[in-house]
């Protein structure tokens, strides 16, 4: 066995499956950094995570090549970053190779100076050049020859690159007006793939952010083209293969334009942010589809992503037993030996599998196809069907239990876990599901409990240590958690954790000049600090700070949260006005500060029936601009200023609303309430239209396919 390098040292499981390679990597740590100096080293910075598949192929098929393990060793200092612990190290570097080259991605891998300028870069490299594509080794060579040959132009270019990134991250404040929804839901509308839904024509992304803002506009405007674009597309994505159609949850994204091959792993704060909309979605246009997937995406977190002390893990690897997704594969003779030829066919059509199938030869489960036509192709009663799919289901559930799992990553996260606080603290409000706000509060208090340590906040907890300090992602995801956890359950504890939070995060991560830095003002082992108020593969943390600042300041009336959030969307104008398609959750923000709110004020005993039907029928409807409080007492005025002078009619509940700039006498019924509210706006469309999206999809398919199933029935000695 190869003796370890530094990396088995410490907690991270990607850092740790890198610990027995012969490269000598090392942490991100003071040591490297001075050694780099030292011995004038350039530095091989490559950063990833234990999902990654190509992070897994790359570790293969370039870190354990004999040629480039030595090279590595005698000219380089090489640096292995988890990005899931260390996300402003990944968040800067990424950006610099985006200068360099135009795009990035995972695994990262930057060629840096000792002053950490960066020289060269980029994403998966095979060990060796080939089809027209630089190896590892190529690039390894020529960054090595720029930094011994042209080291002072070297060194000059790469520090300009991340000065640049620093005056990127400045904003400008001078702009003609706001950019607003209608100017983003033009871009969106562009860039809309009207056949399969989604944007773009090749790989798709869940981007929740750009959905949330498709939502947004059909709730100010009515516009039913936004909510076709929205439905469609989140339609497609949970039919598809992106959506586990056996376990639940949602896969990273999508590797082809028709949703149906996903790229495996799947992370928490996807399906946290996934939930969370499809929640919205369910708010909107009270279609089952969007609430049984929330449902759906909340038990498979409580299955595999739940830790005992009541905290989530972090990821489900890609790459499992040598090749990827092979958890989660079938092939048409697996179905038929399991279920017989009968049952077969319906689940075959039900489930789009087919002898060539579409993944490497086997298939990725999708469920575009009705009822009501899974009857009709397969050629059994219709009142069969459901039967023989529940049990089906049951079968392949139970075959591939019995599977070697993808390998779990069991970093908890405290930015993560508030995005789960936040989706499961709205999944009771919808639902009125008590498990969800006892999962919700359960994390909470963990994270707090572990997490929250002499005024700041602490991002990772392996192995019951947390080891890493917080990052803007986890400030801002957290406190918007502890804020949705406040209006599902009225504990005001959640508010008074969520102050310190808020207070700590504008301590730690305000500019001067506005907005809010990616890491804290003690952070010295950077050459730069940055803003990154664009969304990447996750909505912007900038742009959750904002609006968690701005419900917060709404919430314990404190004008100076409204008006730090307020200068963070001024000084980014100009970026708003330059690239709005890249500030999808920073424009819903500043749609929320521009728009007047609706103010839903409770009081009387929260434990009342008829109290606990207005908290409902707050979050009937889909109101992005609402904030929740409850009147407890006298003592609590001081907390929320909105209550005061509110108080119950002799003792029953009631509830006082004002909305666009309106104050109602208070109602003590949810009908009531339901009467004064604004109506939401009407969804002019059909719900998108099932029948013809399956018969675009499957009249070829099926039609091969069900010629290839006669061929078995009639050699079974079954015909229909």
């Amino acid at each position: 066995m190869a003796s370890q390098n530094r990396l088995s040292q410490e907690s991270s499981p990607y850092l740790l499956q890198h610990s027995h390679q012969a490269v000598n990597w090392f942490p991100w740590s003071d040591e490297a950094l001075e050694l780099a100096r030292r011995e004038n080293k350039p530095i091989l910075l490559s950063s990833g995570y234990s999902a990654c598949r190509w992070c897994h192929v790359m570790a293969k098929e370039a870190f354990e090549d004999p040629v480039i393990v030595q090279l590595l060793n005698q000219k380089f200092i090489s640096i292995k970053v988890d990005r899931e612990e260390r996300p402003e190290i990944d968040a800067l570097y990424m950006q610099a190779l985006i200068a360099m080259n135009g795009q990035g991605g995972w695994p990262l891998n930057v060629i840096l100076t000792p002053a950490l300028a960066p020289v060269a870069g980029g994403t998966y490299f095979p060990a060796r050049g080939k089809d027209n594509r630089p190896g590892f080794l190529d690039l390894l060579k020529d960054a090595l020859l720029k930094f011994e040959e042209k080291r002072e132009a070297t060194e000059s270019d790469g520090l300009k690159i991340l000065h640049s990134l620093q005056d990127l991250s400045a904003g400008q404040s001078e702009h003609e007006r706001d950019v607003g929804l209608r100017d983003i839901f033009a871009i969106l509308d562009e860039n809309y793939d009207r056949e399969f839904g989604g944007f773009g024509y090749g790989m798709k992304f869940p981007e929740p952010s750009a959905y949330g803002v498709l939502l947004r506009h059909w709730a100010s405007a009515g516009s039913s083209e936004s909510m076709e674009m929205f439905d469609k597309s989140l339609t497609s994505m949970c039919q598809g293969g992106m959506f586990d159609q056996l376990g639940g949850g949602f896969h990273r994204y999508a590797v082809d334009r028709n949703w149906t091959v996903p790229h495996f792993e799947k992370m928490l704060c996807d399906n946290g942010f996934l939930a969370r909309l499809f929640l919205e979605g369910f708010q909107a246009t009270k279609q089952e589809m969007y609430s049984d997937i929330a449902q759906r995406t909340f038990a498979f977190v409580a299955r595999e992503l739940t830790a005992p002390e009541g905290g989530f893990y972090s990821s489900l690897s890609a790459h499992d037993e040598g090749r990827e997704g092979e958890y989660y594969l079938w092939d048409l003779k697996e179905i038929l030996n399991l279920l017989g030829p009968r049952h077969a066919k319906v689940v075959a059509v039900a489930y789009g599998i087919t002898s060539a199938g579409n993944f490497n030869r086997r298939n990725v489960l999708t469920r575009r196809v009705s009822v009501e036509k899974i009857a009709e192709l397969s050629q059994v009663p219709i009142f069969e069907v459901p039967h023989i799919l529940n049990s089906a289901q049951k079968m392949l559930e139970e075959t591939r239990n019995k599977r070697k799992p993808p390998a779990r990553d069991e970093k908890v996260i405290a930015g993560w876990n508030g995005l789960m606080i936040s989706a499961y603290a709205l999944g009771f409000s919808v639902l009125r599901d008590t498990t969800y706000l006892e999962t919700a509060t359960q994390c909470a208090e963990f994270i707090w409990r572990e997490h929250w340590h002499e005024g700041s906040l602490l991002r990772i907890n392996t192995s019951a240590t947390s080891v890493k300090p917080g990052t803007l992602e986890d400030y801002a995801y957290l406190l918007n958690g502890y804020i949705e956890l406040y209006f599902a359950g009225l504990d005001s504890k959640w508010i008074e954790r969520a102050v310190l939070l808020a207070d700590a995060m504008i301590e730690n991560f305000e500019d001067e000049t506005g907005g809010f830095f990616t890491t804290a003002k003690d952070r010295t082992d950077l050459p730069v600090r940055i803003k990154s108020p664009a969304d990447d593969s996750a909505p912007s943390a900038y742009a959750y700070a904002v609006e968690a600042l701005i419900r917060l300041g709404m919430l314990v009336g404190r004008e100076s949260y409204t008006q730090k959030a307020r200068n963070a969307l001024t000084v980014m104008g100009d970026k708003l006005q330059q690239s709005p398609a890249a500030y999808h959750a920073l424009l819903s923000a500043q749609e929320f500060l521009n728009t007047l709110p609706t103010e839903i004020i409770l009081t009387g005993d929260r434990e009342d029936t008829e109290f606990k039907e207005l908290q409902a029928e707050a979050f009937r409807d889909y109101r992005p601009n609402k904030i929740v409080v409850w009147r407890e007492n006298a003592e609590n005025e001081k907390m929320f200023p909105l209550t005061a002078g509110k108080h119950s009619d002799g003792g029953r509940p009631a509830v006082y609303l004002c909305q666009a700039g309106t104050c109602h006498p208070p109602v003590h019924s949810a009908k009531a309430l339901q009467n004064i509210l604004s109506a939401p706006q009407e969804i002019r469309l059909n719900i998108f239209d099932e029948e013809k999206y399956t018969a675009e999809m499957n009249s070829n398919e099926n039609a091969q396919f069900l010629g290839v199933m006669s061929n078995i029935f009639k050699q079974s000695g079954l015909s229909g």
